[in-house]
C-alpha cells in the first residue's frame, strides 16, 4: 500500500513491506550515481540524520563507519553504523546526503533502494521500522522540492533474522507529474519509531550499497545477501 508520510519539508510517498533477502541476486551492471555508496572505506560524504521540529526530535549516537559488516563481506569494505535513541513516535535517526547532477536530467522513474543488516535479535521487537528515502529537486543544492519516494520496513522477528543482509528497493518508482527536470537528490536511510512500545534503550542497524539510477529498473551490479 502507498500512502503520504508527511513532514514540514515535503510529503514524500511511504512503501512498507518492501524487505527481502536472497542468496545472490545476478543482474546486469548499471552505475548508481549516489557519491560512496559502498562505503568501502569512510562515511563521508554522508552525514547524520535526524529528525526534527515540527516533526518529533530523533536521537541517538552519531552514525560511524564500521567493518565488518560489509554486504559483500569484503574484510576491506564496511558500512554505516546508525543508532536511535528512543524518543516519540516517528522520531528518526541515521544517515543522509545532498547531491547535483553532472546536468539537469528529465526523470520519468528512477530505482533505488539500499542494503539492511540488524545486529542482533534484540533490534526486532517491532516497535522500529528501517527506512531508505529518495527526494529530487528542480535546484542544485536540493532547493525546490519535486517529488520523493521511500521504502521501509518494520524490524520484527516475524519476517526478518538478526546478522542477514536484506534490501529495501523500489526498482520503479514514478514521481509525481513526471516527467520532472531534476538538479539534484537527496538520499536518506534511518530508523524511526513507529509508536509501538520499545523494550530497547537503543536500536542499531547497518546501511550499505545504496541505489540511485535514474529511467532504468536494471538493477546495480552483483549484490550478495548473506550473513557476515
Amino acid at each position: 500500500m502507498t500512502h503520504l508520510f508527511g513532514t514540514r519539508e515535503a510529503p514524500v510517498r511511504v512503501m512498507c513491506c518492501a524487505v527481502f533477502a536472497a542468496a545472490a541476486a545476478s543482474s546486469l551492471h548499471a552505475q548508481t550515481i549516489v557519491p560512496n555508496p559502498y562505503l568501502h572505506s569512510e562515511l563521508a560524504p554522508w552525514q547524520a540524520f535526524a529528525s526534527a521540529a515540527p516533526d518529533p526530535l530523533g536521537a541517538g549516537a552519531p552514525p560511524v563507519w564500521q567493518s565488518p559488516p560489509d554486504v559483500d563481506a569484503n574484510p576491506a569494505s564496511g558500512s554505516a553504523a546508525i543508532d536511535l535513541t528512543p524518543s516519540a513516535a516517528h522520531a528518526a535517526s541515521g544517515i543522509g546526503q545532498c547531491f547535483d547532477f553532472v546536468a539537469p536530467t528529465s526523470v520519468e522513474f528512477l530505482n533505488y533502494g539500499s542494503a539492511l543488516w540488524v545486529p542482533d535479535a534484540a533490534m526486532l521487537d517491532g516497535s522500529v521500522r528501517a527506512v531508505v528515502e529518495i527526494r529530487l529537486y528542480a535546484s542544485a543544492g536540493c532547493a525546490d522540492f519535486l517529488s520523493g519516494g521511500s521504502q521501509g520496513q518494520v524490524l520484527e522477528a516475524a519476517s526478518m533474522s538478526p546478522s542477514t543482509w536484506y534490501r529495501l528497493a523500489d526498482n520503479g518508482f514514478v514521481p509525481n507529474d513526471a516527467p520532472v527536470m531534476a538538479a539534484s537528490a537527496q538520499v536518506r536511510g534511518y530508523l524511526q519509531q513507529n509508536g509501538a512500545a520499545t523494550t530497547q534503550p537503543n536500536y542499531r542497524a547497518n546501511f550499505d550499497h545504496f541505489v540511485l539510477v535514474l529511467n532504468s529498473t536494471t538493477p546495480v551490479e552483483l549484490i550478495r545477501f548473506q550473513v557476515d
